[in-house]
C-alpha cells in the first residue's frame, strides 16, 4: 500500500500575483523537504496543484497537516492561503517517472476524493475495512480542528510537527516567543489531540 496526496490551492485565480508565487514557492520547497524526510516523490501540476507519493503511507497525514499549516500561516499575504487536500490509500500499479504518469487505486482514490472534498478542507479515502472507516471519521474531526486555527496557531502547529513534537520550551526558542505563549496556542488549537491522532494514523497505517 502507498499513499497519494493530491491538493489544489483555494481560489488561485483570485490570488494576487505575489501571493500566488509565494504559494507555489512554498509548495515546491515542501516537495523538496518531503523527498529528504520521507523519501516521497512529488510535483506541481496545472499551476495550482500538488501531488505527493508516499511509499511509506504512514507519513502522508503528517504531510497534509504540515502543508496546510505552512500555507495558511504565510505572512504578508492579502488573505490566508488555503488548500484542499485528499489522501488516497491503495495500490500503485504503474510507476512513472512523475506522479502524474503513475497509476493505481491510490491515485484514483486521491484524485476523485479531491473532486468531492469541500474547498479548503482535508479528506481521506481508502480500500480498507472497518478500521479505515473509523479513521475517515477521525480525519473529519481533524479537518474541523485545522479549519478552526488562526494563522499564529497554524504556524505553531507546523513547527511543532516539523520538529518532532519538541518540548514547549524548545518550540518557544524556535518561534522566538515565550513558553507560556506556546502552551496557550497548543492548548487552544487541540495540539495534544492532533498528536494523538497522528500517532494512531502512523501506527495503524504502517501495519
Amino acid at each position: 500500500m502507498i499513499a497519494v496526496l493530491t491538493g489544489d490551492l483555494v481560489d488561485s485565480t483570485a490570488m494576487s500575483r505575489k501571493d500566488y508565487q509565494l504559494a507555489v514557492t512554498l509548495m515546491e520547497d515542501y516537495i523538496t523537504a518531503c523527498q529528504k524526510r520521507f523519501n516521497a516523490r512529488g510535483e506541481l501540476y496545472r499551476g495550482d496543484g500538488i501531488q505527493l507519493i508516499f511509499c511509506q503511507p504512514q507519513h502522508a497525514m503528517r504531510g497534509v497537516i504540515e502543508l496546510k499549516s505552512l500555507l495558511f500561516s504565510a505572512t504578508h499575504t492579502q488573505k490566508p492561503i488555503g488548500i484542499t487536500l485528499s489522501i488516497g490509500l491503495g495500490d500503485q500499479l504503474i510507476e512513472g517517472s512523475k506522479p502524474s504518469v503513475s497509476q493505481g487505486s491510490a491515485f484514483t482514490l486521491s484524485g476523485r476524493g479531491l473532486d468531492t472534498t469541500p474547498s479548503g478542507h482535508v479528506s481521506l479515502h481508502h480500500e480498507g475495512g472497518d478500521f479505515y472507516e473509523a479513521l475517515v471519521l477521525a480525519t473529519q474531526f481533524l479537518d474541523h480542528l485545522l479549519n478552526s486555527h488562526t494563522q499564529m496557531q497554524a504556524r505553531v502547529l507546523y513547527h511543532y510537527l516539523k520538529a518532532g513534537f519538541p518540548t514547549h520550551s524548545q518550540l518557544a526558542d524556535v518561534l522566538g516567543t515565550s513558553q507560556q505563549n506556546v502552551t496557550k496556542h497548543l492548548s487552544r488549537m487541540g495540539g495534544d489531540l492532533i498528536k494523538q491522532y497522528l500517532a494512531l494514523y502512523e501506527t495503524k497505517v504502517n501495519n
